[in-house]
């Protein structure tokens, strides 16, 4: 299952799944603490920062793969 895509804010992201800022820290993304969080996609955030989006949304995506409580 695939709930995240290119377009999606990075603050739906975080409202999204409860490991997601588990993830964009890995990356290096502070996306909780940052107010452009709110306006910008996946998409950009990872040009933004010089990451692979498709990279990115594989370990975002990957969550929903995740059983419950681990």
């Amino acid at each position: 299952m695939s709930m995240f895509d290119k377009t999606t804010k990075m603050a739906a992201v975080l409202k999204g799944h409860p490991k997601a800022k588990e993830v964009l820290e890995s990356f290096g993304l502070q996306c909780s603490t940052c107010s452009g969080a709110k306006h910008e996609s996946i998409e950009l955030g990872a040009t933004n920062h010089g990451l692979d989006v498709n990279e990115l949304l594989t370990h975002l995506n990957a969550l929903f793969d995740e059983p419950p409580g681990k």
